[in-house]
């Protein structure tokens, strides 16, 4: 068994020039070295210097295999791919899970490729008498004995297994002349940033060194820090992070070339809030808005998954348009996106247009749709570019439909893929900054690696292919390259073999550090102790957490570990292995002590006076008020939201709801009862129809309404819930026309008519929902509401719903009753105010309503109607828009503007 050495930096760096191999223990720790050996020559004055050999352990195991191929004139196995591997794992599970169908199939995958990682690197045995403990492990020995068949059979060779293959025949003996050259350049092998090394490493390092080369365990040495490290405790975490920014901050004034280390236990956790604090206190721009491509000087060792970089989530979300339909939530980046071909030029055009769908009121959108309202010219949503990509788009799609078929190799989907891609114009909106470059660099990788699955014989359907791209996307972990840069923040075995001038370690409390011990479910525990496997045991955990913290005590002049005193609800403390350090006041601590960015606009405020004058008088010459009667219904309610609403048209984006929202069915409820009416137009022609024939009638005026919205509802009505909406608005109407045989004789004399009117000098255009005219030639008039009215809204100086007192003033004739038609479910009735009792059912007289006591007249009741109207209008018009709700904070409550 190797032994480990300690190595000064010095002498790794001589070992480097005299041609060693140096493998470290992960890809981080090698650009660290390899930047290290570059900074050395440049202190020597060395323009150009040979390339040293400096790889992680993995590429190094990939790189032999590949010698061994050209080595050898046997057939070697092929090497699978993560991607590749993980599908059979997937395949293997699922086979066997799917009589259950509640499982968690990722969380079991991935526990699942870790058990079998550790039964390769640790030379366990796969036996069934060692397996047969429980279920889990029972479970596993059954799916590793399944993938090892899969593997032998198609001559397949898991990553896993690849140190083990190249140390025994007929990997080895072309692996011995592989490393012939690098014996004969005398240099030796040279191990780093491991804390043991397994079996396997064991079995492939005994056979190099048997063949003559020499192979070196090391560690550096500790520095002596030039200050000791110290204990901060902090309040939370949040200003644990603070204080961690503030003090890199003026580390770097101190030094701007100085090696800073920020190590966090849990990286993946809390990466937002220490990407925040950092911008907050370092580049308090990169807090602006549209603020994408701000220099940071620093990097962060946890990259995010692929997917989740906007250009790649846009890539992923034009592919899902290959869906019949997509929802609108993920429509709406796509159009809003920079990275499609047209944005700069229609920008405005595509928000409009995304507005525009919002109000449609659907949840799901077709790419027909969608054209169909890119391809508006008469409209501010019109999108010529777009819609030119779109039918590029849908023309390769049903080219593609027509040669396809079913489904095809894995090979097949990259290269259409990318032609829809291409022909939307992704990613070319505008020009891509580095990270947005290199995101896109490992698209086209990761379209390779999708490729790469035909050699496992599976076919897929476009849903399957389109499925398993985005699933690669997700668990492709990506971290852009960012060159050298002063501050490092890194996770706990990231940061081993590190060194610096400044180190922070955060988190150290008593409820993280040392972490339990997380033994693999797929392994009995007793072998996992019985050949000490890292995380078997609290021993082995606490013997590892140790090494760790010694190490990174040592790894910097000056060490700070802190940890918070509060999580939530919970109290903490210090770890028991950072107890022995001397403390330090966050008061004490040396670090920068100036506002922040939100600090700073904070403590610049200025009380300012502003006088609360009128906006400007509506000049109707040049300035057209729309919004008909809900101008006066604003008006009255707040003067500030008409004004903000209806002339500086501020209004809040429609909400998509899953149905149709409620003023589609109350203009389903409209239309229909106008094709009725357009046809039986009096009640005398309505008493006359028997049922048979009324539902008849009903039923065909409810098919022309329904079929005139599914053009615009085009997901939802259809199917099932087009048959209960079509059911609904029948028995509706049933029930509306049952009462209106209960009233006194009538004919409609106008159905959604369209008047002017001029109202406090604005001039309003209205839709009236019907007119009816009376034996004795007064009028009656109705609108439709399929919500909850009262005619008590009608009245005061500032009425809630002013629309029917508005209306009252558009028609020309003898009023003889204004109401509401309400028509909701339960609650079918007339609703409002008449000149006398008996002219429809449940309507009062103007006499015995309650809201008319100071009027002595029904001619009264309308002209306080009409001077009630015109002031709300002339106040409209005057540009009277103080703040100023009829009711605080009722009047509120529904207002986007608060």
């Amino acid at each position: 068994m190797i032994k480990q050495q300690t190595i000064r930096p010095a002498d790794l760096q001589q070992a480097l020039e005299k041609g060693a191999l140096l493998l470290t223990a992960n890809k981080r720790l090698a650009e660290s070295c390899r930047r290290l050996y570059e900074q050395a020559q440049l202190e020597k004055g060395h323009a150009v210097w040979p390339t040293p050999q400096i790889m992680p352990w993995s590429a190094w195991l990939q790189t032999l295999w590949e010698a061994v191929i050209i080595n050898t004139e046997q057939a070697l196995p092929m090497v699978l791919n993560t991607a590749q591997e993980q599908l059979l794992w997937k395949q293997v599970i699922s086979e066997s899970l799917k009589d259950n169908p509640l499982q968690q199939i990722n969380s079991t995958l991935r526990r699942a490729q870790q058990a079998w990682q550790l039964l390769q690197s640790w030379q366990l045995p796969l036996s069934s008498g060692v397996f047969s403990v429980n279920s889990d492990t029972a479970a596993f020995y059954q799916w590793a004995n399944a993938f090892t068949r899969l593997c032998r059979k198609n001559n397949w060779l898991s990553a896993a297994k690849l140190a083990s293959a190249l140390a025994e025949e007929p990997a080895a003996q072309a692996l011995a002349a592989a490393m012939h050259r690098q014996k004969q350049a005398g240099g030796e092998m040279l191990l780093l940033g491991f804390d043991l090394l397994t079996p396997q490493q064991d079995v492939l390092l005994k056979a190099l060194l048997e063949d003559g080369l020499k192979v070196k365990w090391l560690q550096q040495a500790g520095r002596e820090p030039a200050h000791r490290p110290l204990r901060l405790a902090c309040k939370d975490t949040r200003d644990e992070l603070g204080l961690m920014a503030r003090w890199v901050r003026q580390c770097l004034a101190e030094n701007p070339q100085a090696g800073i280390g920020v190590v966090v236990p849990e990286l993946s956790a809390q990466r937002d809030m220490i990407v925040q604090a950092l911008d907050r206190i370092l580049v308090p721009e990169a807090l602006l808005p549209g603020a994408e491509s701000v220099a940071r000087p620093y990097n962060i060792s946890l990259g995010r998954p692929l997917s989740q970089y906007p250009v790649i989530a846009c890539a992923l979300q034009v592919l899902r348009l290959l869906r019949y339909e997509t929802t609108l939530a993920e429509l709406s980046p796509l159009l809003l996106s920079p990275y499609i071909a047209g944005y700069e030029e229609e920008s405005s055009a595509r928000a409009l247009l995304d507005r525009r769908l919002r109000e449609t009121g659907e949840l799901n959108i077709s790419v027909n749709s969608l054209r169909f309202f890119a391809a508006q010219q008469e409209q501010p949503h019109y999108c010529p570019q777009l819609l030119a990509q779109l039918d590029h788009w849908l023309q390769l799609q049903t080219e593609a439909k027509e040669k396809q078929g079913g489904s095809q190799p894995a090979g097949y989907w990259p290269d259409y893929f990318s032609l829809l891609l291409k022909a939307l114009g992704w990613p070319l909106g505008r020009s891509l900054n580095s990270e947005e470059y290199q995101a896109a660099c490992a698209w086209q990788e990761l379209l390779g690696e999708f490729a790469a699955l035909e050699v496992l014989g599976r076919k897929m359907r476009l849903s399957e292919a389109v499925a398993q791209l985005a699933r690669m996307a997700d668990e492709r972990i990506f971290q852009p390259q960012t060159g050298a840069l002063p501050v490092q923040v890194l996770g706990l075995l990231e940061a081993e073999e590190q060194q610096f001038d400044h180190l922070w370690v955060c988190g150290l409390h008593d409820g993280a550090w040392p972490p339990p011990a997380k033994a693999n479910p797929f392994i009995p525990l007793s072998l996992q102790r019985e050949q000490r496997l890292p995380q078997a045991s609290e021993a082995q955990a606490l013997a590892l957490a140790k090494h760790i913290t010694r190490a990174l005590l040592a790894s910097a002049d000056s060490v700070i570990v802190s940890y918070p005193l509060r999580e939530g609800e919970a109290e903490l403390g210090p770890s028991p292995l950072i107890l022995e350090l001397d403390t330090i006041a966050p008061e004490d601590l040396d670090c920068w002590r100036g506002s922040d960015s939100l600090q700073l606009v904070h403590q610049s405020r200025n009380t300012e006076s502003l006088a609360d004058d009128p906006a400007p008088a509506l000049n109707e010459a040049v300035e057209r008020a729309g919004g008909g009667s809900q101008i006066f219904k604003l008006q009255a309610a707040c003067p500030f939201r008409a004004f903000a609403e209806q002339r500086l048209g501020a209004r809040p984006f429609a909400q998509a709801e899953i149905g149709l929202n409620a003023m589609v069915r109350g203009s389903l409820v409209h239309r229909v009862l106008e094709k009725f009416w357009s046809t039986i137009q009096t009640q005398q022609q309505l008493l006359q129809l028997d049922e048979d024939a009324l539902k008849a009638m009903i039923a065909q005026a409810v098919g022309e309404a329904t079929e005139e919205q599914r053009r615009f509802y085009p997901q939802t009505l259809k199917g099932r819930f087009l048959e209960l909406e079509k059911k609904r608005l029948q028995q509706q109407a049933q029930q509306w026309l049952a009462l209106e045989k209960q009233r006194a004789p009538f004919r409609v004399i106008a159905k959604e008519q369209r008047y002017q009117l001029r109202a406090g000098g604005i001039e309003v255009r209205l839709f009236i929902d019907r007119i009816d005219a009376l034996d004795d030639g007064r009028l009656v008039l109705i609108d439709y509401k399929t919500g909850n009215v009262s005619a008590a809204q009608w009245f005061g100086e500032r009425p809630d719903e002013p629309q029917l007192p508005l209306y009252s003033m558009a028609v020309e004739g003898e009023l003889a009753a204004v109401c509401f038609g309400q028509i909701r479910a339960g609650e079918i009735k007339f609703k409002g105010v008449s000149a006398e009792e008996g002219l429809l059912p449940a309507v009062k007289s103007w006499e015995k309503l309650g809201q008319t006591k100071f009027e002595d007249s029904w001619q009264q009741v309308l002209a306080n109607w009409r001077s009630g109207i015109e002031r709300l209008g002339e106040s409209f018009r005057q540009g009277n828009a103080e703040v100023d709700p009829k009711r605080y904070p009722g009047s509120c409550e529904y207002c986007d503007l608060t």
